[in-house]
């Protein structure tokens, strides 16, 4: 029977090979090391950072906690100095407050060289006839009185201002006319006739032969002759005229528009006496070396004299009210 149930036994299942275990385990092992490792790395990295920006914040409300101390203790400062000056201020506004109670109009310095320089003015204008100096004296004490900032000076800053007006008004009218004329005169000399040589004695015509005169009678004409030149009487004009050669016609000609040109810029500077005397040089130079009998040298003679006579007649306005005003209100105040 045991034959029979050896027989009757069913065949064994073909065996599976097997995995070895050692490679799975290495391989499981090696992962949870390497992440291991990376959360060490992770955590190590986020502890780093979180101190180093702990410190950088620290350090920098450290720095912006001393920016601010150091900006309050400048703002006091400030504060300080804002409130000396403040009452510096205060103080310097009382006393020219009390100033300005006390003194008087016409007793500060400002208002004493006003007048001073107004008197200039009227000097220079009617002794000198000094436009441009006038006019920058009113200028300058027109100044004066505006820092000055007093209101009881104002009409006398009016009157200023009004014979600025007036000198600025006359250098408009003598400069437009008489600069003109001055200047066709200067052309008009140069084609003035030069004088030219006078007979100064006329040839007689060799007369015949006369008798021989006896001794006697030479005798008592070269005595006559002798005592007859012992006096001579001859009428000499005022000015002699000289003669030139033609080379140096040009430089008198030169000299003469010289003197004309030199009274033009003299009448734009407003020198009535500069201007005079280069007209008198001109008229005197062409009645010395120009033929006075041409009717070209005669225009311009007469023209000269016309012009001496009207920048010697000139009117000259009335600058001193302003002046007056000031030493009223200066003898009112005292």
């Amino acid at each position: 029977m045991t034959d029979d149930i050896e027989k009757t036994k069913l065949p064994a299942p073909p065996s599976t090979p097997r995995r070895p275990r050692s490679v799975a385990g290495g391989l499981a092992l090696l992962l949870s090391l390497v992440a291991l490792i990376g959360l060490g790395y992770v955590w190590y990295l986020l502890s780093y950072k979180a101190h180093i920006v702990g410190l950088d914040v620290t350090k920098s409300f450290e720095a912006q906690s001393g920016a601010l101390v150091q900006l309050n203790t400048k703002i006091a400062a400030l504060d300080a100095r804002q409130a000396a000056n403040r009452k510096a201020i205060k103080g310097l506004a009382e006393r020219e407050a009390s100033l300005a109670t006390t003194n008087r109009p016409g007793q500060h310095w400002r208002v004493r060289a006003a007048a001073d320089l107004l008197l200039i003015a009227n000097d220079q204008l009617r002794f000198q006839h000094n436009v441009p100096l006038a006019l920058l004296a009113l200028q300058q004490a027109q100044r004066e009185l505006r820092r000055q900032g007093d209101p009881r000076l104002i009409p006398v800053r009016k009157a200023i201002l009004q014979e600025v007006l007036r000198l600025k008004t006359l250098r408009r009218q003598h400069t437009s006319t008489l600069a003109l004329e001055l200047v066709a005169l200067a052309h008009a000399a140069r084609t003035l006739p030069l004088a030219v040589p006078r007979a100064f004695g006329t040839t007689h015509p060799p007369a015949a032969k006369a008798a021989p005169t006896p001794f006697w009678r030479r005798a008592a004409d070269g005595i006559w002759r002798d005592f007859t030149g012992l006096i001579r009487i001859s009428k000499a004009p005022v000015h002699e005229r000289a003669l030139l050669a033609p080379k140096r016609a040009y430089f008198v000609r030169e000299n003469v528009v010289l003197r004309l040109y030199g009274a033009q810029l003299a009448l734009l500077e407003h020198r009535p006496a500069v201007v005079n005397a280069n007209l008198a040089a001109a008229a005197r130079w062409i009645n010395r070396y120009f033929d006075v009998k041409a009717r070209s040298s005669q225009a311009v003679l007469a023209k000269l004299h016309d012009l001496q006579q009207r920048t010697g007649a000139l009117e000259w306005p009335d600058i001193s009210r302003s002046l007056h005003l000031l030493r009223k209100l200066s003898r009112a105040a005292s």
